[in-house]
């Protein structure tokens, strides 16, 4: 059998059994042929799923539990796991049943030919509400990220340890991990499996998760795109606010010098203005960034080397993962 090390991020009140959770999972891996051990990440106080998880790793010879101090988040909770696993081989599992438990063995195998799998729910057997709320979220994201996963509310991944090593993960960006796995040049690749019935029962998720998973999204958008360029992002905001105080300046400098229009108490004026001065500031910000890409440049590497082929060997060596960024 194969060792594999399983992170499950334990947060807030999106949990399941998770005894019963945990041999389900564990059967079905060992029928696959790994031997998994789970890394269970408490994020911040949780007695009852505590008692729940200790218990557990009294009983069973696979399951270690880890207390955080205080509520980190989902993201941190992942990389607290990461920090204590050891194997080639890693396995994201959320605390809850997403897909079908029996299929999650064709997760690590899809390993073989990629860097990190993930899944999308199909086929799905939750409400029309819920699908279509998953399919603007896709549409948003693939709009803004170049996204090209079908269904980025799924947590279940497989993946191997340079994913983790080299990916850049901070904030609430856990759930993005595939997309920035892809953006740093590590071959993704999404496998279909059938979604859980208990998945379908879950309620809608409050608005201000919504307001937070924009925010995120956005963040990605710039992680993605402008991390090493970003007068690109910040120029063309820049350049056009000026332009368009400017273009303000210049009618109301006409109306006054042609049309004997007085200046005071002329709110046009105010904004022109304030838009120069805006959009002055916007470009000094993207130059002040560039100037920091420009001085860290020499450390950071802009691509992955995937295999080195040497001439006269008969086997591939593998290089060391280096770090990359997509071409803007």
């Amino acid at each position: 059998m194969t060792n594999i090390d399983v992170i499950v991020p334990v947060v807030g009140s999106r949990t399941d059994d998770l005894t019963t959770l945990h041999r389900l999972r564990s059967e079905a891996l060992r029928a696959a042929g790994y031997r998994p051990s789970f890394f269970y990440v408490l994020d911040g106080d949780l007695p009852r799923a505590r008692d729940t998880l200790a218990a557990l790793a009294r009983s069973a010879d696979d399951a270690c539990v880890i207390q955080l101090s205080r509520r980190f988040g989902e993201t941190a909770a992942v990389l607290a796991g990461f920090a204590s696993t050891k194997t080639e081989h890693l396995m994201i599992l959320p605390a809850f049943e997403q897909v079908e438990t029996a299929s999650l063995g064709r997760v690590i195998d899809a390993l073989a030919d990629a860097d990190c799998v993930t899944v999308r729910r199909h086929p799905r057997c939750d409400s029309a509400l819920r699908r279509g709320q998953s399919y603007v979220f896709e549409a948003f994201l693939r709009r803004v990220g170049n996204s090209k996963f079908r269904d980025p509310g799924c947590t279940v991944h497989a993946l191997k340890r340079t994913v983790l090593e080299e990916t850049p993960l901070y904030g609430e960006q856990h759930g993005f991990l595939p997309l920035l796995a892809a953006n740093v040049g590590f071959k993704v690749t999404e496998i279909d499996l059938p979604q859980a019935r208990g998945d379908a029962a879950r309620r809608v998720q409050r608005p201000r998760s919504y307001v937070h998973r924009l925010v995120d999204v956005l963040s990605v958008f710039f992680l993605t795109r402008f991390t090493r360029r970003p007068l690109r992002f910040f120029g063309p905001l820049g350049a056009a606010c000026t332009a368009a105080g400017l273009l303000g300046l210049a009618i109301v400098v006409v109306q006054r010098l042609l049309l004997g229009v007085p200046l005071a108490e002329r709110p046009a004026l105010i904004l022109s203005s304030l838009c120069v001065a805006v959009g002055l500031q916007v470009l000094a910000i993207g130059l002040i960034g560039e100037l920091i890409v420009f001085i860290h440049a020499r450390s950071m590497r802009q691509y992955r080397v995937r295999e080195i082929i040497e001439a006269g060997a008969e086997k591939q060596r593998a290089k060391p993962a280096l770090r990359t960024q997509a071409a803007d």
